[in-house]
């Protein structure tokens, strides 16, 4: 046990306790994809799912059929040096305020690599984080009792000396946050032989054939382009903040398109106040910067802002709770200029997804780690933002040859 120096009375622990926190780093690390880590996540999965208060919860409900034996067991096979990883030790995670269940896909990922999994969620409480961490206990407490060294989910207020004392024992880091987050953490060491991943601010976009559009139910392709952006207020990196438009019928599609977003939108929506004053101060701020930029809105619930050109810097206006960019692109490398660093996803419909790979390679894009379908953006994945999750968080036992 290492006697930690802070303040555990700051400290609410919502799975785990002090003792456990303390002794984390003389915990054994496990085997990556050990069964009795599977064993555990398949019985989560069976009481998220049991549980009727979960119901209205899409978040959860994805989350519990990601994690079922099945589909763990899917991926365990597609990682065929899984027999020669283990864990690293202890993972701190820092999980986001934005995304409620991201917490617990991030320590899916790290149990899954065998380690000690340490988070910290966000003070912003939520029903989702709440019911996830009362599973886990009633499973921790129960049936998986030899599961309980390897948890820790607590919540403090800022504090960097807590911070600074759950780093000095991690042997990964893993930071959701904003910029701003990222960088203040980071004055604060980690061990020598410890690794950190960071994930930051990103945005993302969304490429529609026109075509393709109008041969599709427009209902089906609003929820779930409705599931990419409103569900999480476009607070999500992997939510689309641009629609490009290619093909010959953009106009006739544009209109299609968002007439059956705005019912929906209408229908299941809570817009605030604060949004429409947020939105309506980036409408200023953009036509500020010059010609090009058109607003096409009849409300504030979809406030869509035209482009005539496409640059580097114009994810520096976005917003969310329903503010899109949108432009019309004769060729596909026309959406070159927006494909920094910072851009995440490109979710296409009617476009190949080979051909958008083909187009980033052939650039050198530094931006884009996810290609996928429009209406997919939200879904779950050990592979984010360019990391192999499982592979980044265990470590890898080299044996020799014999000779």
């Amino acid at each position: 046990m290492i006697h930690m120096q802070i303040e555990f009375t700051h400290i609410d622990f919502l799975v785990g306790d002090v003792d456990i926190l303390q002794n984390m780093v003389t915990t054994p690390a496990l085997q990556t994809f050990s069964s009795e880590v599977i064993d555990f996540l398949a019985d989560l999965s069976k009481a998220l799912l049991k549980d009727p208060k979960t119901r209205p919860f899409v978040d959860i409900i994805s989350y519990a059929y990601w994690i079922r034996r099945a589909s763990i067991e899917s991926v365990r096979q597609k990682h065929e040096d899984h027999s020669c990883r283990m864990g690293r030790g202890v993972a701190f995670h820092v999980a986001p305020s934005n995304v409620p269940v991201n917490f617990a896909v991030s320590m899916t990922s790290s149990i899954l690599a065998g380690n000690c999994t340490l988070i910290r969620v966000s003070q912003k409480e939520f029903p989702q984080v709440d019911l996830i961490c009362n599973a886990m206990n009633e499973l921790l407490n129960t049936t998986h009792k030899n599961m309980k060294p390897y948890f820790c989910i607590i919540r403090y207020e800022h504090s960097d000396e807590i911070t600074a004392e759950l780093s000095s024992v991690c042997d990964v880091r893993i930071i959701w946050g904003g910029d701003n987050t990222i960088e203040t953490i980071r004055k604060t060491p980690i061990p020598a032989r410890a690794i950190e991943m960071a994930f930051a601010d990103r945005h993302s976009i969304a490429v529609i054939n026109s075509n393709q559009y109008l041969n599709e139910d427009p209902e089906e392709v609003a929820k779930g382009f409705y599931t990419d952006t409103y569900y999480t207020d476009q607070n999500a990196c992997s939510s689309p903040r641009l629609v490009v438009w290619t093909g010959t019928a953009v106009e006739e599609a544009k209109e299609k398109f968002w007439n059956y977003m705005e019912l929906l939108v209408k229908k299941d929506y809570p817009m605030k106040p604060i949004q429409a004053v947020d939105k309506y101060t980036s409408v200023c701020l953009l036509a500020m910067k010059g010609t090009g930029y058109h607003l096409i809105s009849s409300d504030n619930y979809i406030v869509r802002m035209e482009v005539d050109h496409l640059t580097p810097d114009l994810m520096d206006y976005k917003n969310g709770g329903g503010y899109f960019f949108e432009y019309t692109a004769e060729e596909l490398d026309e959406i070159i200029p927006v494909l920094t660093k910072q851009c995440q996803t490109i979710s296409v419909l009617g476009i190949e997804q080979k051909a958008v790979k083909e187009m980033v390679f052939r650039n050198g894009v530094r931006g884009v780690d996810r290609i996928v379908s429009l209406g997919q953006t939200m879904e779950l994945a050990f592979i984010w933002d360019g990391y192999k999750m499982i592979e980044s968080m265990s470590r890898f036992v080299y044996i020799g040859e014999d000779r």
